[in-house]
């Protein structure tokens, strides 16, 4: 006998992802559903691509930010190496260099590149102009292997880093800075192949999950129970849903899901008021649940979704929940009743 149940779940991806296409072509196929069950399906497509389009929204508002988070750092290093060319512009006393300065100044400071060539030579006074440009094709061999998003600033520590080789004292100091550059450019390199891996990751994980909820939907409905509609996140946020056939009449199997533990509970509810003397109903209801729900588990495993059950109460040991009507779907036999109704006043 069974009452309030705890278990654990699993994601199967070849199963599931298997599963799913099947499902949803026979869905496509079974066309001969009713017009009000055709109105439910678009309705429920419609939502699911309303809520695709906020995500969307969302994750592009995200991604304008950081553009713009990484347009203005890059405006505050550009602001920041032209008023510094500006104060070496006019320490300088190289004719040529001023003149070739002044006029990439003039120009808006466009190639970063170029400025930061002319700025490690100005850094490099007293040195001869060959030191000056090595050092410059040094950083820049180093930096061509930093992978960087397009129009992404160079991370300030790098860019440090860059300056202190360019006005290094000595050749030896030079080439001690450019190997922890190198080092720099390495792990920054590895970080961002990391993020790249955890978010493909993601995105394939929350794919399954979408899955599982389509999966799981329709496995009830193919059990013959009635059941609300599942959110596609339900897998990947949590959240509780509500199933039950038409002869239980105010009884449901509410089912609740935590997809950071990989827990479902799954428990009789009722509508109605706790001053209510009906237990031996509610025994009932979770004897029929007993024995139904070995069935959902088997077709659940069999479309990538095993279950564990971890805790169970037997029938009667807890009371059942009761809880407000509003709180549950409309009962299959009051939808049907609806529809009738509506279809003879359309008559």
């Amino acid at each position: 006998m069974s009452g309030p149940m705890a278990a654990s779940f699993g994601i199967e991806a070849a199963v599931l992802i298997s599963a799913q296409a099947i499902l949803q072509g026979a869905a496509e196929i079974a066309a001969g559903i009713s017009a009000a069950e055709q109105q439910a399906a678009a309705t429920r497509s419609q939502r699911r691509e309303e809520r695709q389009r906020m995500r969307a929204a969302q994750q592009a508002g995200i991604e304008k930010r950081q553009r713009e988070e990484a347009e203005n750092a890059a405006l505050a290093t550009l602001t920041r190496q032209r008023e510094a060319a500006l104060a070496l512009l006019a320490k300088t006393q190289d004719g040529d260099f001023a003149a070739t300065l002044q006029s990439l100044l003039a120009a808006g400071v466009s190639a970063q590149e170029q400025l930061g060539t002319f700025l490690a030579r100005a850094r490099l006074a007293g040195t001869s102009a060959d030191v000056a440009a090595a050092r410059q094709q040094l950083i820049e061999r180093v930096l061509d292997r930093l992978e960087l998003d397009t129009d992404a600033p160079l991370p300030a520590a790098l860019d440090t880093l860059a300056q202190q080789i360019a006005a290094a004292p000595t050749a030896e100091r030079a080439a001690a800075l450019a190997t922890e550059l190198r080092y720099q450019v390495q792990t920054h390199n590895a970080a961002r192949a990391v993020a790249a891996r955890e978010k493909s990751a993601l995105a394939a994980r929350q794919q399954l999950e979408e899955a599982a909820a389509v999966v799981l939907e329709q496995s009830l409905k193919d059990l013959g129970y009635a059941v609300e509609e599942i959110e596609e996140t339900l897998f990947i946020e949590g959240g509780i849903a509500h199933f039950q056939r038409a002869e239980w009449g105010d009884y449901f199997i509410r089912l609740r899901i935590d997809p950071q533990r990989n827990a479902m509970n799954f428990n009789v509810v009722r509508a109605g008021t706790a001053s209510e003397d009906r237990h031996h109903e509610d025994l009932r209801a979770e004897e029929r649940w007993c024995s139904e729900f070995p069935r959902l588990f088997e077709t659940l495993q069999a479309r990538g979704i095993p279950i564990n059950v971890t805790r169970l109460l037997q029938a009667g040991e807890a009371p059942v929940q009761v809880v407000d009507a509003s709180s549950l779907p409309a009962r299959r036999d009051e939808a049907e009743r609806q529809r009738e109704t509506l279809k003879a006043r359309s008559i």
